[in-house]
């Protein structure tokens, strides 16, 4: 799979996370809950970040 690809595949993933994150804090989900979508989010980010570099 080229890095475009995986890029447009991670930002999409992205979006959708960030949509559910804001989710559950306008649902006033458990913290725990809102943590774990979070780390999972910092983690997309950063690999997306990662590859944008990469490319340069």
């Amino acid at each position: 799979m080229c890095s475009e690809q995986v890029l447009e595949e991670l930002k999409t993933e992205i979006e959708t996370k960030r949509k559910e994150l804001n989710l559950l804090v306008v649902e006033d989900i458990n913290k725990d809950e809102v943590l774990k979508f979070s780390v999972e989010l910092d983690k997309l980010i950063e690999k997306y970040y990662s590859i944008q570099l990469d490319k340069k």
